[in-house]
């Protein structure tokens, strides 16, 4: 099987693997599914199994969606003889940015293979790349008078930029990088490239021989007459043509079919802004399948034997529903095992659309999220639960979720479930941090210090009662560094002041100046966040006449809540802020001593 030139990501079929139980880094953790091995290694198989067999599978259990689309994946495979690479399969078009619902499209048949793989199934990722579906609309961002370009292949449109050779490859070099940097190895089939090299032109032929077959199918799932137009938003052909043409002049496809022979299979066709034209199908590609029927062909080109898809194209009536009856009726293979799943959507947007050029992208995500813990945030949900996508406050949520589930299966006490999760979301090579300091205490030093190096380095060795190396904290640093700037408002970030708030102390009560003299007093032998934590809280019991380890009652919350609220409005000037203690420590004895006293 030939592999375009062109394509940016090398052919990894994925070699057998196992998981074992491990923690976030080092080898323990690792996922079979980005294992490495040279571009044309043969797929290896169990220790011990002859050429050509394959591990027999344990069947998945019932909350294990993805152990059970292998198994279904490889039942598949079996019923075709169970000969050579399993197939899973994967598409996107890049029609605009591709987004964080695409990346669903991927990550759910990568962790089918990995799965597969560590059972010592011989498997590949394939991702077919449909750049030659044509221009829809002109995204977000994009000049207007790209609008001139609308109709033509993606691989034909110039890029926005101008510095790649095409719109395609604009909007496949970042999913480049957001593979690598996720550990999903594919091979990418690009569909211009394969329809230019003639490799569907047997397929394409077939199916214009077997138009009215198609036609018949497509009318059934309509529940009309097999004359009823479609469209080529419906992914329908039109007139019953199954075939789109690009005008060989213009290279757009506001064209319609006027004639055909079999014989010779010479087409004619008018375009609307060119005129009349026409070529010999056998010999020249100027077009390509209308989408439920270019799906099936490459079912069988390939041929795929698991795939996943959008529940909307998964329904029984939709284009999976449809493409499994051309797939056998008119291309004569079988159709894939198909997992349908739910959509990923953002606060107050559904569903994601790369043509609009708004939805957020997998390089987005990795700006501020550990990769594991995004593959972590499919692998974890049923492929029918949707996913909404929260980029504010819900990160902090996240990474305190993230570090509990770590540590629970660092210490083996881990459902079963989430462990299996946890070790699928971890993979060999993935940028993690050596020491994984919590993101609530990174964020607010990060803060506090406005990111300054050597402070950042000091409080957060304090804090975590060792030395720390910054390098040490990597990338989450970073990571945390980009959320503040990017997704935190600058009305809640922390502005420390510079001077003392003269007019609020000279308003002090004798009770209120007494707190701030225990805090300042007692500030310097508090060298670490449990200590600071313990002098904080316990001020106010201890003005309350109590023990600074005695039980809270509402009295007492009430007057911490009190003391807080002063301590924040002469510290940073606001009724809130970063937890206390990470502030102090963060400041310093002498710099908070200063804003606290007259």
């Amino acid at each position: 099987m030939s592999h375009p030139a062109s394509s940016p990501f090398p052919p990894a079929p994925f070699p057998p693997a196992t998981f074992p139980p491990g923690t976030r880094s080092g080898p323990a953790a690792s996922s079979p599914a980005t294992a490495t091995s040279p571009p044309d290694a043969t797929p290896s198989r169990p220790a011990g199994a002859p050429a050509g067999s394959s591990a027999t599978p344990s069947r998945g259990s019932s909350t294990d969606w993805v152990a059970r689309a292998a198994d279904d994946a490889l039942a598949e495979h079996r019923r075709r003889g169970g000969d050579g690479l399993l197939v899973c399969a994967s598409g996107i078009s890049p029609s605009g940015p591709i987004h964080l619902g695409n990346l669903r499209e991927l990550l759910t048949p990568h962790l089918v293979a990995a799965e597969l793989a560590a059972r010592g199934v011989p498997v590949e990722h394939v991702l077919f790349l449909d750049d030659h579906d044509r221009l829809r609309r002109v995204p977000a961002g994009v000049p207007a008078h790209f609008a001139a370009h609308l109709g033509r292949p993606l691989a034909e449109v110039p890029d926005p930029s101008g510095e790649l050779d095409s719109w395609a490859e604009r909007f496949t070099a970042p999913l480049h990088a957001a593979l690598a940097a996720l550990g999903i190895r594919v091979r990418v089939v690009s569909q211009s490239a394969r329809y230019a090299a003639g490799h569907y032109t047997g397929a394409v032929l077939a199916a214009m021989a077997r138009r009215q077959r198609i036609a018949a199918i497509l009318a059934a799932a309509r529940g009309t007459d097999a004359r009823g137009a479609g469209d080529a938003a419906s992914g329908e052909p039109a007139e019953s043509w199954p075939y789109r043409v690009y005008c060989r002049r213009c290279g757009a496809d506001d064209t319609r079919i006027t004639g055909y022979r079999e014989d010779s299979t010479a087409l004619r066709y008018d375009c609307a802004r060119c005129g009349a034209d026409g070529f010999r199908l056998a010999e020249a590609n100027h077009g390509k399948l209308a989408w439920k029927v270019d799906w099936p062909m490459r079912w069988a080109a390939e041929p795929v034997a698991f795939e996943a898809a959008g529940a909307d194209h998964a329904a029984p009536s939709s284009s999976f529903g449809v493409g499994r009856r051309i797939c056998a009726e008119v291309f004569g293979a079988r159709p894939p095992s198909l997992l349908g799943y739910g959509f990923v959507g953002t606060r107050g947007a559904a569903k994601l659309s790369s043509s609009t050029g708004t939805a957020p992208t997998p390089a987005d995500a990795l700006a501020i999220l550990e990769p594991a813990m995004l593959r972590w945030l499919y692998a974890r949900r049923r492929p029918q639960q949707a996913i909404t996508i929260d980029f504010g406050t819900e990160v902090t949520r996240l990474y305190d979720e993230w570090d509990r589930l770590a540590a629970r299966v660092a210490a083996g006490t881990a459902g079963a479930a989430d462990a299996t999760a946890y070790r699928r979301a971890s993979a060999p090579g993935l940028a993690a941090p050596r020491r994984a300091v919590p993101w609530r205490l990174l964020t607010s030093v990060l803060d506090v210090t406005a990111g300054d190096p050597r402070s950042t380095e000091r409080i957060l060795g304090q804090a975590e009662g060792a030395q720390l190396r910054l390098a040490d904290v990597e990338p989450r640093r970073t990571l945390a560094a980009t959320w503040l700037a990017r997704h935190v408002p600058p009305e809640r970030r922390t502005r420390v002041r510079a001077e003392p708030d003269t007019a609020l102390l000279a308003t002090l009560t004798d009770r209120q100046r007494e707190g701030l003299t225990l805090l300042t007093a007692e500030l310097p032998g508090c060298r670490d966040l449990a200590a600071l934590t313990a002098l904080v809280y316990g001020i106010p019991k201890r003005l309350n006449g109590l023990a600074a380890d005695a039980a809270a009652d509402e009295a007492v919350r009430a007057a911490q809540r009190s003391y807080f609220t002063l301590l924040y409005r002469l510290l940073v000037g606001a009724d809130a802020g970063p937890r206390l203690p990470t502030l102090l420590l963060a400041l310093g004895p002498d710099r908070a001593r200063r804003l606290l006293t007259h």
